[in-house]
């Protein structure tokens, strides 16, 4: 049997909210020639038994093809990693256990990467709430150093649902880095977006679900935390591929949430250290300056 041209890995953790609503966009997909992988990441509900009489039960063969692989829980990224790492298909579609695809999603970002001879691309995507709420988010640029200023500066967050890559380009950045979760897809896209240039499809593709449990909401200081060893880590790189000021727009940000969260801490001298920093990055920043004055202050912030 040949192998499929594109591998859906869907790490699942806890997931059974609203994976039947993801996994029927995955039979709804005018594409067939894929193969679906969900890495479950130690779950405590009934997830991964719904997932596999879901698929098994299905018509659509996709579905039907499910490979659903069982870990210990160590988080969304070496979920990936394992997806990835079973995948047999030439590219990579990445699906979060919550969002969904429209109909075309796959089979426009196939052609789009074979129109452009790109090893990687993303779609533009619709951002949903659950009072019905839909924001279409379009940031996206077909030009490799735009793109990236716009990754770093935080301007352009590309969800791994909008994305489709080579798997070899996966092996070759070695993946996703565990360590700078909640923060490793942003490493993700900067090293491929450094890498080579990624097309881009400004049709919104994808649903990315907002919703109180998801990691962003949970997560605000780890995510910042990661995000200041991840420009850490690019820094240097970058510096030849983007403008200073975008370096410094970012880093300025990544501090000043860092200190808007050791003051809701109580920790006076970590927040004023922050606030340091990020002036010193962005000395011209009302914003920032306004926040610092409060917190000299004792005022809430």
């Amino acid at each position: 049997m040949p192998a499929p041209l594109v591998s859906i890995v869907l790490p699942l953790y806890n997931g059974r909210l609203f994976v039947e609503e993801t996994l029927r966009s995955v039979a709804e997909q005018s594409f067939k020639e894929a193969e679906l992988i969900v890495v479950d990441d130690g779950s405590s509900d009934d997830g991964p038994a719904f997932v596999e009489e879901f698929c098994h039960s299905s018509a659509d063969p996709v579905l039907n093809s499910l490979k659903l692989i069982r870990e210990e829980n160590a988080g969304v990224a070496a979920a990936r990693n394992r997806g990835i790492s079973e995948s047999s298909g030439k590219y990579v579609a990445l699906l979060d256990q919550d969002d969904i695809w429209e109909k075309e999603r796959l089979s426009a970002m196939v052609e789009k990467l074979t129109a452009e001879g790109a090893r990687w691309g993303y779609s533009a995507f619709y951002r949903f709430y659950a009072d019905g709420r839909k924001v279409l988010k379009a940031d996206g640029s077909g030009d490799r150093g735009e793109t990236l200023k716009r990754i770093v500066e935080g301007r352009l967050f590309i969800p791994p649902s909008a994305a489709l890559i080579e798997k070899s380009l996966l092996e070759e950045i070695k993946g996703f880095v565990p360590e700078f979760a909640p923060s490793d897809d942003w490493d993700l896209f900067l090293k491929l977006a450094e890498k080579e240039m990624g097309a881009y499809a400004a049709d919104p593709l994808v649903r990315f679900r907002s919703h109180k449990t998801s990691t962003g909401k949970r997560q605000r200081d780890r995510i910042f935390l990661a995000q200041r060893e991840v420009f850490k880590l690019h820094e240097e790189t970058l510096k030849g591929l983007v403008p200073n000021s975008a370096l410094r727009r970012r880093l300025g940000s990544i501090h000043l949430h860092l200190a808007q969260v050791a003051c809701e801490k109580g920790m006076k001298e970590e927040a004023g250290e922050h606030f340091r920093s990020a002036l010193k990055a962005r000395p011209f920043r009302v914003k920032a300056w306004w926040k610092f004055l409060r917190f000299h202050l004792g005022m809430k912030i």
